[in-house]
């Protein structure tokens, strides 16, 4: 069963908003050893939150009655428990419950759990702040604010069991200073089971263990973003299976303090393209050899031809903004590698998120956001300096270039070229409307040996602290001293 305890941090572990006013509201009680006083406590919270609370004491024999059980606990679960025990619950749950009881008791400290519910079938999860009190005779209570997180059993076991993809729910578990330390799978189909090449239940279990595919650190990495920075992202990976290459696009999608991952197996589409490539090049050598003496053969061949040549551009292309996509950049990006590994020339990489782009889509609509994307490609192609850097859409708002023979100082400066082109204009997004956005730059020089892979993850970190400290601004992944926006 899915639990969490916890006594630090509070506000920031939990799902509910009212949680920090009923902290507040508890610390302005003046709580002692024994928590707070429990008929001032009880009189300020029923008015408000009496609907979501339960008030518990304690019988005397290592057990706890319900003495007040709100009706909005009672709809959700299907019947009230005033009047019942705590151990006339499913042994599991009351167990886990009667060691979070105890221990509130003992410290008098607030303390919010998180449990899946057994039972219920239209709630998945729980979360709620125990608050310890003692009334003016010397008895004990337990203030408890109970309110569901919104996992809906019903939505979910529709869309898990008819999905074609993987899809995993997960919520993530925190270190003191409030750091994403691992992650939790609440709810996932067999299908991602499937996918992983694994048959165990996935419940319960930690995700980067669960499917070892997801414990890749830049796609770690790019989970723990999509969490902190609240936006979606679409993952390119591959890994071997039983001794074949499995293709795979991850959907990440925020949910709470967690992400929902769907994840798709696209290997077929891979090897059909391929396998398509190959005919078609087969196809055009045999009607290249009658190309003199059948004319009608002859324009049959122009026509595969083209055709073959948009085959490439989309199996290389981002189809919004024409630029290459994940996976074409990083095989043009290692092609340039091995070239500038034989010339001893140093290269660069920029990784390039555009700040603040949910509210462009929230304010103006998604066709406003992709008018956004298409024109600062325009503008990066139009920033550059050679035809042999690489500009590439990693997904969303974020961009990546690589700039062969261009060392340290050259990859800063056109970084700061490519900000100020974007600061001094503003990007169409219709005939009456141009929005001025701005952008955050992380910038790696790639190191003596250094793989492609190890680069980005340099410039995603640099990219990630130009967030954090403001946005608008570079990072560069070797020196921390940021330039300033």
């Amino acid at each position: 069963m899915y639990q969490e305890v916890h006594t630090d941090n509070i506000p920031l572990r939990a799902h509910a908003p009212e949680v920090a006013e009923l902290l507040r509201i508890f610390a302005l009680e003046q709580p002692g050893p024994g928590g707070a006083r429990h008929e001032t406590l009880l009189a300020r919270l029923m008015p408000d939150y009496g609907e979501e609370l339960m008030v518990i004491a304690p019988t005397g024999d290592g057990d706890y009655e319900y003495t007040h059980y709100g009706r909005e606990i009672t709809r959700y679960i299907g019947g009230s428990r005033l009047g019942d025990r705590i151990s006339t619950m499913t042994p599991q749950v009351a167990k886990f419950t009667r060691a979070c009881y105890d221990r509130a008791l003992a410290d008098g400290r607030p303390t919010y759990t998180v449990h899946r519910s057994l039972k219920t079938m239209r709630v998945a999860l729980w979360e709620r702040l125990i608050l310890p009190t003692t009334a003016e005779d010397g008895r004990r209570f337990l203030i408890v604010f109970s309110r569901p997180l919104q996992f809906r059993e019903e939505l979910l076991t529709t869309v898990l069991d008819t999905s074609p993809s993987g899809i995993v729910a997960i919520r993530v578990q925190r270190d003191e200073d409030g750091n994403v330390d691992s992650a939790i799978i609440i709810t996932a189909n067999q299908r991602a089971a499937a996918i992983g090449g694994v048959s165990d239940n996935l419940h319960d279990q930690e995700l980067r263990q669960a499917l070892p595919f997801l414990a890749d650190p830049t796609i770690w990495r790019r989970c723990v973003y999509a969490i902190e920075l609240r936006r979606a992202d679409l993952i390119e990976t591959s890994f071997e299976r039983d001794g074949r290459a499995v293709w795979l696009q991850i959907a990440l999608a925020p949910l709470g303090d967690g992400l929902v991952l769907t994840i798709t197996d696209v290997s077929e589409l891979m090897i059909a393209n391929q396998t398509l490539q190959s005919r078609a090049a087969t196809l055009a050598l045999e009607i290249g050899r009658e190309r003199a003496t059948r004319r009608a053969l002859s324009q049959e061949i122009g026509q595969r031809e083209e055709r073959e040549k948009e085959l490439r551009r989309l199996a290389e292309t981002d189809p919004l903004t024409a630029l290459l996509n994940r996976r074409s950049f990083i095989e043009k990006a290692n092609q340039a590698i091995e070239a500038s590994e034989a010339e001893r020339q140093a290269t660069s990489l920029i990784i390039i998120d555009l700040d603040h782009f949910k509210a462009v889509n929230d304010s103006h609509g998604h066709p406003a956001g992709d008018a956004v994307i298409r024109a600062f490609a325009d503008l990066l192609l139009g920033s550059l300096r050679s035809p042999r850097d690489l500009v590439s859409r990693f997904g969303g708002e974020e961009f990546a270039v690589f700039l062969p023979n261009c060392p340290r100082q050259c990859a800063l400066a056109a970084a700061e070229t490519i900000k100020q082109a974007l600061a001094g204009r503003d990007l169409p997004v219709s005939e009456t409307l141009a929005l001025n956005v701005s952008a955050s730059f992380g910038v790696a020089t790639r190191r003596q040996g250094e793989s492609l892979t190890q680069c980005i993850e340099r410039a995603d970190r640099a990219l990630y602290r130009a967030k954090h400290e403001g946005r608008n601004r570079i990072c560069e992944a070797e020196d921390p001293v940021s330039v300033a926006a």
